[in-house]
């Protein structure tokens, strides 16, 4: 339904949730008639003889080949500049950090982007400096930074994150060299 969506031009917007909480998964290769919870995964609780990180792994690998569906699809329908691919940017954003009630000290993102972004991504592994280091930035800077790149030239969004006041860091504006 989200590729008919976008491919009819019904909208130029979706999102979709692979997973939360509450989801059972079923089909996990290696343990496919076991119904897995996902908040107990998250608790660290085996199932089927797997590990809870294993389980996880599983579902990540899962959750890509989902993504790749999505991007090999927008790559076959032609569209100005390309294909719909070029005219598209994919989010993933995983169900969680550093850990299952996560501090947020590790939360990775991948964004993909076809060849007609307005940002400045490169194909690359970006990392930007730990909290409270020079150059660090916060969610809120990254969504100032997609908004800017998207013809709303906004200071911030979001609340300022108090606790980096004491290291002198900029909160306000796009992250400079996303930036195309």
């Amino acid at each position: 339904m989200l590729l008919g969506a976008l491919i009819s031009g019904l909208t130029n917007v979706a999102a979709f949730t692979v997973d939360e909480l509450g989801h059972s998964y079923t089909g996990i290769p290696g343990i496919e008639g076991e119904k897995v919870n996902m908040h107990d995964v998250g608790h660290g609780k085996s199932i089927g003889g797997l590990t809870a990180e294993e389980i996880r792994a599983r579902c990540r690998q899962h959750h890509m080949t989902l993504v790749d569906r999505i991007v090999t699809r927008l790559k076959g329908v032609p569209e100005a500049g390309g294909t719909m691919f070029d005219n598209t940017m994919i989010f993933y954003f995983p169900d969680g950090g550093e850990t299952h009630h996560s501090h947020g000290t590790e939360f990775p993102f991948i964004v993909m982007a076809g060849d007609n972004a307005k940002l400045n991504l490169g194909g690359r592994y970006i990392r930007l400096p730990n909290y409270g280091q020079e150059g660090h930035k916060t969610l809120g800077n990254w969504y100032t930074t997609l908004l800017n790149a998207h013809g709303n030239p906004i200071e911030h969004y979001g609340s300022h994150d108090v606790g980096l006041n004491k290291f002198g860091i900029d909160q306000t504006g796009p992250i400079k060299q996303f930036l195309a």
